[in-house]
Order: structure tokens, then sequence, then C-alpha cells
């Protein structure tokens, strides 16, 4: 039928045809059949014109011939029995084209459809790529541009540059086809989409491996699918998927299952139209896709009942289809998922599910990996005890030729615990150095009973530390002990996550972990048994873990109005490092030359980056990047540095004190939070009595802090963790007085936060403070006291006029005048920013709390994710704001919240609240803050001097209540802003008029004696 359509199509050209057709014209139908593929149409125009110019130009001949023979060749390619040496002359061909000049409308056509055919019929990658790159190239010479044409080409060479592992070339393709994109008149927005889509893939963890950029780009694939009326829903569908994948993989398995069943809903109500983009046939295929994953997902959460459902829906499609290869592989892997849900719970049922999927899997036609049947099936006889069975299994594994790497990773693993629960210690460690080994050729020679950290060459799967750690409870459940080769474990564990933790978000599963490596370097520091070198090592993996989530979380989430120049070159660092990653893998299975020559030029691109960004990247990074933060302990001698961490329920503290550290499990972490919820609680309610909250707060300061001398220190930074972060340590009581009144108090995200690298403009002592109104609201009396709702803040206002009065170099922004537009367009010469407003907290997503500024604007609202996009330049923010310091806590991130955020904006110190405050105590605190500060003060003394100067100054008694006062903190470096200096002149020309004076009336004296 195809053929009759071709053939007609062909004709009717002829029929319309002139009497005197020339040669030329005959060239031009055989040019357009040619353009849309119909190439059987194609060789009678061609015969003709050689034909006419036999008569008329015979130096054409030449030329109209290679046409012909091109023709013919492109005509019969799709032939597999005679495709590959058609392609052959095709080639020669094609260079003998450009040999004889042809125009580049021509020669970008040839090479566009030699594209398809190098994709399509040969499978060759590689030519593919050099093919569309020609077609391209010569487009962009031609006279005429067909902006659809190009712009799909451009789609098509991204693609394949990333098939080929050309991974820096893929982006910079895609992105050269979202400019083009913008210049276009007429677009084609489902083609643009499946740019960002492709584009995305480029980012997924098998390539580059920069979760944050995929999601962007998926995100945006999603916005234009939804834009248009009639998407590509074959793509959209993918995009769900994707999504879906993205968020399981970050430990979102609600949000997973919930774009699954979108795309799973959308395809149900529109199977004919999703056909409709596909060429081959669809069948039930996708539906038994989302069914299978769900049931993936619902069993990482062992939600039963969802799964059973899904699966029951399977049985569903397979009774009412014949399913083909495909489908029916969807259908047996559903029942490996069911096997590993009830393996360990119900190992009989397990292995029905088992046998039954298998059945299934047997019948297929294709080459089938039978492989993740047999792992499954090992799994629940090692469980069974039946290790005989177990054994004879393995064994036929291993002498199975070219199994995919994570099988191999497998069988290792599972030998392994076989072994170690078979009481063969001997054995079962052969199998570990064996994975060891298999991370990379340097490990060799390494033995787990004596491998060092230094020795350890880690792999470059961020995942591999899941093996590592799985072998750690195959030992702990052996019959046996062997805590050396334990703590070997366990170091090998910290090395492979430190080193593969790049640009990923701590998510459940990969806190998961680091909780488990975590728990064990606490246990063992506590107890006394870890070395000192092990312990600064362990405590740098955590500082620097947790840098690098603070890094990753700022740039996934800042919202910016364009790319500034350190976003580009933070963009061009992570593509560089996660393509040296790629190179390595690839260099691990394909050594060669030129892939070394590769990674080294990239490694010194990567550390000019780095230079780059310490120089003139985010005041952000220049925070993380400490690399380590514990080598130099002589930072610390002078102050005690108190860090607290939750680890799996229980509660430890870090003290670092003259170049010493002390690790000690405080306990139950459980038991200790609803104390903390407790005294929190009291401590906002000014009916509590004084006297409880110091009978609550001298028992939480003997179970944290008894046995630390903390009255011989003047300086004590908290790094709280958990519900930690919500308590003032400072009211904290012994020897029935406030810490307060004993040593400074202030806080920060983590060691790098204390000492900071940044200093802006800390010299000028220059101020803005905002203090804006609020029309769009109606006072109430709670509201006239406290800064816990949207009001006309009349306390602020007179806060800000009278710490204007202590500072010459001050501005003032009040009332309509203190916008959000006056404040993100602030020159960025203040040495302070001061915030005197009202706060909102979204207790379902901090990220979305915001600053209110003056409302008279519609987007009056700052979020912490605009905070995160802007890049501040002052030493110090002041938020006289209620429920500044505290916001939702979060797996892995611990308190997202805007203290947080303008820390993460490149501001090394933050004075917030931890609850709504009173406008008088707060008016009455910040001024003596700032005068204390003025006086030359460091952060932390001129708050402690603030609040004690408010106690002793304050007669009502009830007025004393901790609520009024101990709300304030500051977190971050806490050094002196020595705005003092700019006094000194004074002092000393003052000093020095009074010693002129003295002179000069001694001289007079002497002449008058005279």
């Amino acid at each position: 039928m195809k053929h009759i359509y071709l053939i007609l199509s062909s004709l009717l050209f002829f029929i319309a045809l002139p009497a005197q057709t020339t040669w030329q014209e005959y060239t031009k139908i055989a040019d357009s059949l040619q353009v849309q593929f119909q190439f059987d149409g194609v060789i009678e125009p061609r015969e003709k014109a050689i034909e006419l110019a036999a008569v008329t130009q015979k130096d054409t001949i030449p030329f109209l011939n290679l046409l012909l023979a091109m023709s013919k060749n492109e005509r019969n390619v799709d032939n597999p029995e005679i495709n590959k040496p058609l392609y052959k002359a095709l080639q020669s061909q094609i260079l003998e084209l450009e040999a004889r000049n042809a125009k580049p409308e021509r020669l970008y056509q040839a090479y566009r459809r030699m594209y398809i055919i190098a994709h399509n019929f040969i499978r060759n990658m590689e030519d593919t790529e050099v093919y569309v790159g020609k077609s391209i190239a010569y487009h962009y010479k031609c006279e005429t541009i067909d902006s659809l044409v190009l712009f799909k080409g451009l789609h098509t060479s991204g693609v394949i540059s990333r098939e080929v592992g050309k991974l820096n070339k893929s982006v910079e393709v895609f992105k050269e086809a979202e400019r083009f994109y913008g210049f276009m008149t007429a677009k084609d927005t489902n083609v643009m989409a499946s740019v960002y889509k492709d584009l995305a893939m480029v980012y997924h963890y098998n390539f580059l491996n920069i979760p944050s950029e995929r999601l962007k780009y998926v995100k945006k694939a999603e916005a234009l699918f939804n834009s248009v009326r009639r998407p590509n829903l074959d793509y959209l569908l993918g995009v769900y998927n994707d999504l879906s994948e993205y968020e399981k993989r970050q430990g979102n398995y609600k949000t997973a299952a919930g774009y699954l069943n979108k795309g799973l809903d959308i395809y149900l109500n529109n199977r004919e139209e999703t056909q409709r983009y596909r060429m081959g046939k669809i069948g039930v295929k996708k539906e038994l896709q989302f069914h299978s994953a769900l049931m993936e997902i619902y069993r990482e959460t062992s939600q039963e009942d969802f799964i059973l459902y899904h699966f029951e829906e399977m049985k569903k499609i397979n009774s009412k289809h014949t399913l083909d290869d495909i489908e029916s592989d969807f259908y047996a892997t559903a029942h490996i998922i069911l096997a590993k849900y009830y393996g360990f719970r119900d190992n009989d049922k397990a292995l029905e599910y088992l046998n039954e999927g298998l059945k299934i899997h047997k019948n297929l036609s294709f080459d089938k990996f039978e492989e993740e049947f047999t792992i499954a099936r090992i799994k629940i006889y090692i469980d069974q005890q039946r290790f005989l069975e177990a054994e004879e299994l393995l064994k036929a594994l291993e002498a199975v030729e070219d199994l995919p790497q994570f099988i191999k990773k497998d069988i290792l693993i599972l030998n392994a615990s076989l072994n170690l629960k078979n009481n063969n210690r001997d054995v079962a460690y052969s199998y570990i150095n064996k994975l060891i080994h298999g991370f990379s050729d340097a490990n060799n020679a390494l033995d787990i009973k004596t491998i060092t950290y230094n020795e350890f060459t880690p792999s470059l799967v961020l995942n591999d530390t899941e093996l590592i750690l799985e072998v750690v409870n195959d030992l702990n459940d052996a019959p046996f002990k062997d805590d050396e080769v334990k703590h070997n474990l366990h170091v090998l564990a910290l090395k492979q996550f430190e080193s593969n933790f790049n640009q990923e978000f701590l998510n459940d599963k990969l806190k998961k972990s680091y909780d488990q490596i975590g728990l064990y370097f606490y246990n063992k520091a506590s107890e006394g048994l870890l070395s000192e070198e092990d312990k600064i090592r362990f405590l740098n993996f955590t500082e620097a873990i947790e840098a690098k989530f603070l890094l990753n979380t700022f740039l996934a989430n800042r919202i910016t109005s364009g790319k500034t120049e350190a976003d580009l070159t933070v963009e061009k660092e992570q593509l560089i490092r996660s393509n040296i990653t790629y190179l390595k893998k690839k260099n691990i299975t394909t050594k060669s030359d030129s892939l070394s020559q590769l990674i080294f030029e990239e490694n010194v691109k990567l550390k000019s980056i780095e230079e780059q960004l310490q120089k003139d990247g985010f005041n952000i990074s220049k925070l993380v990047n400490i690399a380590h933060p514990l080598q130099n302990l002589e930072t610390f001698k002078d102050r005690y540095i108190i860090k607290f961490k939750v680890v799996d329920n229980q509660l430890f503290r870090v003290l670092c004190y003259d170049n010493k550290i002390a690790i000690k499990k405080i306990g139950d972490y459980k038991s200790l939070s609803s104390k903390v919820e407790g005294l929190v609680s009291e401590l906002k309610d000014i009916n509590v009595p004084v006297v409880t909250i110091k009978q609550h707060s001298e028992s939480l300061y003997n179970t944290l802090l008894k046995d630390v001398d903390i009255l011989a220190i003047d300086n004590v930074h908290i790094i709280p963790d958990g519900i930690l972060h919500y308590l003032p340590f400072e009211l904290l009581v012994t020897n029935n007085d406030y810490i307060l009144n004993e040593t400074k108090v202030s806080y920060a995200s983590s060691l790098s936060f204390i000492n900071s690298p940044i200093h802006n403009n800390e010299k000028n002592g220059k101020i803005a403070l905002f203090a804006p109104s609020y029309s769009l609201f109606a006072p109430s009396n709670k509201q006239l006291a406290v800064r816990g709702e949207p009001y006309h803040l009349e306390g602020a206002l007179k806060e800000v006029s009278s710490i204007s009065k202590l500072f010459e170099n001050s501005d003032v922004y009040v009332n309509d005048k203190a916008s959000k537009g006056s404040f993100k367009s602030l020159s960025p010469d203040y040495s302070i920013l001061h915030l005197s407003m009202h706060s909102f907290l979204n207790d379902d997503d901090s990220e979305l709390s915001s600053l209110v500024f003056s409302d008279d604007d519609e987007d009056h609202e700052l979020y912490i994710s605009e905070l995160y996009g802007l890049n501040l330049n002052a030493d110090m923010v002041v938020l006289s704001a209620c429920n500044t310091g505290v916001g939702e806590l979060k797996t892995g991130k611990g308190i997202v919240s805007m203290n947080t955020a303008f820390t993460a904006a490149g501001v090394p110190s933050v004075l917030s609240s931890l609850w709504s405050a009173p406008d008088d105590a707060t008016q009455e605190i910040m001024i003596a803050f700032y005068k204390h500060l003025k006086e030359g003060s460091d952060k932390s003394e001129a708050l402690q001097l603030a609040k004690q100067d408010y106690l002793n100054t304050t007669e009502n008694e009830l007025l004393k209540h901790p609520y009024y006062w101990a709300g304030f903190v500051v977190s971050g470096d806490i050094s002196s802003i020595a705005t003092k200096e700019s006094d000194d002149i004074w002092y000393f020309l003052g000093g020095f008029g009074l010693v002129l004076l003295a002179f000069v009336f001694f001289k007079s004296k002497k002449k008058q004696a005279a």
C-alpha cells in the first residue's frame, strides 16, 4: 500500500508538468520527493533529468548520475540483507557530493538523510553524531533556513551526543537549541518541551548525575507540554515517569507515586491520542509499566494493600490481552517485586511469586536475564538457612559470562553473607576482598583485615556505600565477632560516601547510610574507642557532607531574575566535575590513553574554576568549601564549640576546646525532645512562673552540659540539631543563675560558619533599617502586643528611629518606603541590614516562609527561595521579626529558616528571634544591642549585654519573664563590627586638644612667672 501511494504521488507530479520540462525541473521534483523520504518516486524523475541533460548539458551528467546512485541506495538501505554495502557506498557518494561543491541546501539534506539512515537502519551512533553535525553546519550556511528542521536537527544532535558519551557537547547543543527556539517565529512547543526532557536526561545519574539540574529541566518540559492544547503525550508520560524516578531517588515516595498515578490517569483517558505519537504499537505496555513502577514504590514504603491492588490490575490486563514480550516482561517483573516484599516476611509466599514470575520470563523470545530471579531466590535460601542450595545457585551464577556489573556485585555480597552466617570467616573475607578490588584496580593488593583509610580507593558509585554497609549488617548477624574488620568496613563506607557525595541531596535513602556510618563512629568515640586521627577524620566527614548539602540546597532553590557570572561558573564547575566522574567510569571498562588524557584535561579545568569560585563565586561557596574545618584546632583554643547531633534516636554531643575533641552520648532523643518542647512552651507562656522555668532549665542544663566547665570560658558556640534549634541555651540555669550571666552564647549551622572567611563592609558602619507598615490588616489587641500577626508595627518604627540616631551613616526605610523592591535594590555597601518587620512561617514547607515588607505593593513577601537568589554583601543581618530563627524540621535539612537562608546568601552573621517578640521589649533590647556593638563589643557580647541591661533596668518583675528577652539569638561569625574606629579620630583630636590646652596654660603661667 505504501509503495502504491508513493507511485501515485510521483505520477501526480508528472501529470502537472508542462510538455517542455527541463532536467533542472525533474531534479527539483526528485529532490522534493527525497526530502519527504519518498524514495520509490525519486528514481524516475532522476532518470528523466539525466536523459534531458544528455541532450542539453552533458557536463552535468556525472553529477546527476551521482544523485541517481544515491537515491537508489537510499531506497534500498532499509533492507537488512544488503544495507551495509549500500551504506558504505552512500558514505563515499556523499563525500563525492561535497567534493563537487554542491550547494549547502543539497548537502544539509543529504547529511540529514544520512544521519537518519545511520541511526535507524545501521545503528551506528558515532556516524550518526558526525552526520547530524554536518547537516546542521551546512544548514546554517543556507540562504534560507528551515527553522523547524534545523531545530529538530539540534534536538537530535543533543540526544546522539549524549548516547555516544559526549556529555559536555550534548549540554551545549541542547542549550543552543533553546537559544535558537527563542528566535523562531513559528514555534513548535512540543519539540522544545522534548528538548528539555532530553537535556534533563544528560543530568541523569547514569550520565552527569546533577539532580538539581535534572529536576529543573524535567519541570520545564512538564510546564511546556501542559501549556499546549495537544501535547506529545508519549513524551509527557515520560516526563511523569522521570519526575517519579527523581522523587523516588530523593526518598519522596508519596510524591513519586503521585506523578505515576497522574501519568497513568492521563494515559487511560487518552489511549488513542498517545498512540498517535508512537511508530510502534503501544498495546498495554504503558499501563503495565505504570502499575509495575507503583508496585516498586509501595514495596519501598511497605504498603502491602497498594502493592496487591496494582498487581491485581496487572493480572486483569493479562487475562484480557495476549501480552507481547515487552508486556510479559513487565508482568514477570511484578512477581519479583512481590517476592522481594515477602522475602524475610513470608518466604514461602515469596518463593511462590518467584516461581510464577520465572515461568512467564522463560517464555520470552528475546535475550533475558533470569539472574534477578536467582538472586532473589538465594536471599530467601540464606534467610531460611538453606545454605547448600544457596551455594549451588551461587556457583551456577558465577559460571555465567557477561553478567551486568550490578549482578556481579550482588553475587559477591551474597557469597560473603552466606559464608559469614555459615561461620566460614576466611571464605567470607575473600569475597569481601573481591568486592573491594572491584571498586578500583588500585585496591587489588588490599585485605579487609588490614586495609586503611589512606590505602583504599573508592569506586565512582555513591550507592556502593550501601553494599559495604550490607556486609556490615551481615557481619553483625554472624556467629562470631570481628571488631577490627567491622571498623575497617565502616572506615571504607565513610570514604566511599564522602568521595561520591557531590551534587546530591541528603534524602531518606542516603541519610540512612549516612546515619549508619555516623552512629558507629559516634558510639565508638563516646566509648573512648576511637583514635584521635579517626575522630578528626569522621568529624571532618560530617562537616563536609552537611556543608555540601547546604550548598546543593542553595543552588537548587535559589530564584533569580537572570543568571549571574557566579551562577554560570558554578554550573561549569558542576558540569566538569560530573564529566570527570563519567569519564572515569568509562575508563574502568574501556581503558585508553585518550580517555586518560581527557580526564587530565578536565581536572586542569576543574582546578582553575575552583580557584575562580573561591575568588569570585557565591559567598556561600567560600563558606562551605573549607575542606578540613577541624584540621586547625588552634582556631578553637580559647572557646567551647559544642555540637549536638541526632542519629538513630540518640543524641550525641561533640565538644571542641583547647585543641581537644570529646564526644559523649547524651541519651535517648525522644525523651529529651519532650523536655525541650515543654520548656519552650513555658518560655512562651507569661503565666508560667519564672521559678518553674528555672527548675526545668536547670534540669536540661544537667542533661546537656553538666560535665562541661562552661563557666571557665567566656565564649560558647552552639551547633544545635533537631528540637534543640528551638532552645535558647543562654537561659539554661546553673547555680541558680542563667548562663546568660556567666558566658557569651552564640549559634552556628556548622563549624565553617563560626570563623567566616567572608568579611564584607564591616569597617564602614553603614546601616539600612526597614520598618514597613501593613495597611491591609486591622490590628487586634494581641497584634498590638506581639509581633506574631500582621499589623502596623508602631514599636518597630520607634525602634529603627532610635537605632538610626546611633549611626551617622544610616538610611531608614519606613511605611510604604520599606518595600521588597527597595530591599532587593539596595547598594552593596551596607555593613548592617536591620529588618524590623513581620514574618510568615509556612509549617508545610519552610522554603515558602517569608519576610513581609510593606503591603502597598502586590509583591511584598521575600521568600527563602528568593533569599537563596541574592548574593548579599553585608556583614550582619538583624531580623527583628517574629519566628525568624526557627522553621520546619526536615529530613537531612535540619531547620530551613530565615537566618539559615541569609547565611546561605553570604551574610556571615545573623541575629534573629525564636518566637514572637513583644514590641517594647524588642525595641529596648535592639537599641541596647546596637549601643554595645558601636562601643566595640563583638556581636555575641553585645546581645548578652543588651539582655542583661533589659533585666537590670526593668522594674516590673513580670516583664523579666524569659518570654520578653530570651528569644533573640546571634548565629555565625560573632566578630565585632568595629564602628568605634570611626569615633577614634574624635577621641584622638579631643585628647590632643586637651594636651594642647594644658601646654598653652602652662606656657602662659611660665610667662606670667617670668
